[in-house]
């Protein structure tokens, strides 16, 4: 049985343009699909890298210079980022969210997924920790 995963951008989605990102956890391919007026979509599967971790973390939509890191936890403009890591600093971002039980809930199953170890960088900003997968 083939297993994708499906994950959803909506930070940068609208609904002129919007962005997935497909994993396939069997073939160890990702995609990243961008799609206009939920018509034309288009991405092509490519290799996926040597994952070091999955990283789960949470910023603004858009760069608020008046902002402090402490705001994030009470402020509409933040969300929830999942990205799997690897070289040690590139990414590729699996899914966007405001919910934070959605995106905790995503980077579990990317991480068991992938057997990779899981980053939480959203509960604390300054210092992350590694979480245990159940």
């Amino acid at each position: 049985m083939e297993k994708v995963f499906v994950g959803k951008r909506k930070a940068i989605t609208n609904w002129m343009r919007q962005f997935s990102t497909f994993v396939d956890f069997d073939k160890k391919m990702f995609k990243i699909q961008e799609g206009f007026l939920g018509i034309f979509k288009w991405g092509d599967f490519e290799p996926l890298p040597k994952i070091d971790y999955v990283l789960i973390f949470r910023t603004f939509f858009v760069k608020c210079e008046v902002c402090t890191a402490d705001d994030l936890l009470d402020n509409p403009n933040s969300y929830y980022q999942v990205s799997m890591v690897y070289r040690k600093n590139r990414r590729i971002i699996v899914h966007e969210t405001k919910k934070r039980d959605e995106a905790f809930s995503v980077a579990y199953d990317v991480a068991k997924g992938l057997n990779a170890r899981l980053m939480d960088s959203a509960t604390d900003r300054r210092q992350g920790k590694w979480v245990l997968l159940p």
